[in-house]
């Protein structure tokens, strides 16, 4: 019999452990994407190969399954927020910023439109929210002083786009499957600072965008 007090010993239990998790979580990615948040766990499970109970010692809510998936979806646009916030010209880091994360959406590595369904109410989801918020209020505060965004322009405008740009990805996929290229393009047009612009309506507040990602 091994000696279960021995480090070595657990060693393969826990890479066995880790393995599970991160087959469950990708096989949620791909589930709720095709399915939705709602999804029976028992699906989930077996498109990851591993029992529900394997599935229910990871996670033992739907809550905790949504989080961990969510902060899988964040790892895939954590690289592209970093270049387009550590871009000399500001202008070019929005346009990296939108096109990089249409792109994602259009790939599936953003899940689509998950986002638009439900934001888990995690605390590590909402520190990096904010994070992602600051840097995101730097990234546009820097390029309306530069002068090339509109003054007017705000931070739930680029949560109008993703959020128009999943639908966009969800319609026209099979037949059209670079419109999202067009709809990026126009979007970006639309924020340029150009002086005979109209002045646009109030933006949402910050509760307000809060409420919809967490509807």
């Amino acid at each position: 019999m091994p000696n279960t007090r021995d480090p070595e010993a657990c060693a393969p239990l826990r890479a066995d452990a880790a393995r599970n998790r991160s087959k469950v979580v990708e096989a949620a990615c791909e589930q709720f994407r095709l399915g939705g948040l709602e999804i029976p766990l028992e699906d989930i499970a077996k498109a990851a190969g591993v029992g529900i109970a394997t599935l229910y010692r990871r996670f033992p809510t739907r809550e905790d399954l949504i989080a961990a998936v969510f902060e899988e979806m964040f790892a895939s646009y954590r690289p592209v927020l970093e270049d387009a916030v550590g871009q000399d010209d500001p202008w070019t880091g929005v346009v990296r910023l939108v096109n990089g994360l249409c792109a994602l959406q259009a790939a599936g590595a953003g899940l689509g439109d998950l986002v638009a369904l439900r934001f888990p109410d995690s605390p590590a989801l909402e520190e990096l929210r904010l994070q992602v918020e600051t840097q995101l209020d730097d990234l546009l505060d820097r390029a309306r002083k530069s002068g090339q965004l509109r003054p007017d322009a705000d931070p739930s405008d680029l949560m109008l786009i993703f959020l128009g740009n999943a639908e966009v990805v969800r319609r026209t996929a099979e037949h059209a499957p670079d419109a999202w290229r067009r709809y990026a393009a126009l979007q970006l047009e639309s924020l340029r600072a150009r002086p005979d612009a109209d002045k646009l309506p109030t933006p949402m507040t910050r509760e307000q965008r809060v409420s919809v990602l967490t509807r």
